[in-house]
């Protein structure tokens, strides 16, 4: 029986630059998706791997037929792939879908599939809410026709919809039930810091643990970062628009590309680029108490990946 490789892409971790530029053009990857513009459901290669996947990673709260899909597996996916390349699919909300329906995930794709591996990109809660909170004002644009909802106000949103800070950047549950589950060899933890720092390495390592030519993933993805932050100028000017009725109310009316012509925003597939000279990308400045709210979250399960992951977390500097 073949293997299958999952990657839980969690946000803001650099996932959908592996997702175009690595998974979806590597020799060695039969990719199931996330696949860039793909037709079908949850950006699938086909319609029938959706309809594989579907009951294996999303509808886990509904009956399984094991034996149908191992059929599927084996007579047909396996055959279609062939002996020189890896099944790998990778998908963001894999990463939020809660723990028990994830567990629900891994006993399934083990019962059908066989061995499976799970590939995981981790961040520094510090650095990772503060580009989060930035997605959302990139990608949320027309909360703005209401009211600009400043770093503070979006955190306290998350915390009473996910239940608690630490429900907001929760790593260690998924790599612990994958550990448990699939075990420890075939779950590699890796970290974004090192990916922006030393990126040759990173990729470098995520071929080893893939069994795949790295110097082909280097290649590919050279060049190659999706998504980036919003730029100061850009987020200055949501703020301004947000002062007056006014400007909410012509917001609200806007078409997508006005708005966007609005704040500055020159996106070019998926890139962000600013128009204003030396503009320098958005950040937010954390208080002293949010900082250790957030270590004080975070501390235990940084301290579990280290004893029982071997990350160099320190490096990085992650609550400890």
């Amino acid at each position: 029986m073949g293997c299958i490789t999952i990657h839980i892409g969690f946000s803001k971790t650099g996932t959908t630059t592996l997702q175009r530029a690595v998974f979806q053009n590597h020799p060695q990857i039969y990719y199931l998706g996330k696949i860039y513009k793909s037709q079908y459901p949850r950006q699938c290669i086909s319609a029938d791997t959706f309809d594989f996947l579907l009951p294996l990673l999303w509808e886990t709260d509904k009956p399984l037929d094991p034996e149908g899909q191992r059929h599927f597996f084996e007579k047909k996916l396996l055959p279609e792939v062939g002996e020189n390349r890896i099944i790998l699919g990778s998908w963001e909300g894999l990463g939020q879908q809660g723990t028990q329906s994830f567990l629900e995930s891994m006993n399934r794709l083990k019962l059908v599939c066989g061995q499976c591996k799970l590939l995981v990109t981790v961040r520094n809660p510090i650095t990772r809410l503060p580009s989060l909170y930035l997605q959302h004002l990139r990608g949320n644009q027309k909360q703005l026709a209401d009211k600009f909802v400043t770093f503070e106000e979006w955190l306290q949103n998350q915390k009473i919809k996910l239940g608690g800070l630490k429900q907001i950047f929760d790593y260690r549950s998924y790599i612990e039930l994958a550990m448990t589950t699939l075990g420890q060899e075939n779950v590699g933890v890796f970290l974004y810091e090192e990916f922006d720092s030393d990126p040759k390495k990173y990729l470098s390592n995520l071929s080893h643990f893939l069994n795949i030519d790295s110097k082909t993933v280097i290649k590919l993805a050279e060049g190659e970062r999706h998504h980036t932050r919003l730029f100061a100028s850009q987020v200055r000017r949501m703020e301004t628009i947000n002062r007056s009725f006014i400007g909410r109310l012509l917001w609200r009316f806007s078409s997508t590309s006005k708005k966007k012509q609005s704040i500055g925003f020159s996106d070019r597939e998926g890139i962000i680029e600013s128009k204003v000279a030396q503009d320098t990308p958005a950040s937010i400045d954390l208080s002293p108490e949010l900082l250790n709210e957030i270590g004080t979250a975070a501390q235990a399960d940084n301290r579990w990946l280290v004893k029982n992951v071997g990350l160099d977390l320190a490096k990085y500097s992650y609550p400890l």
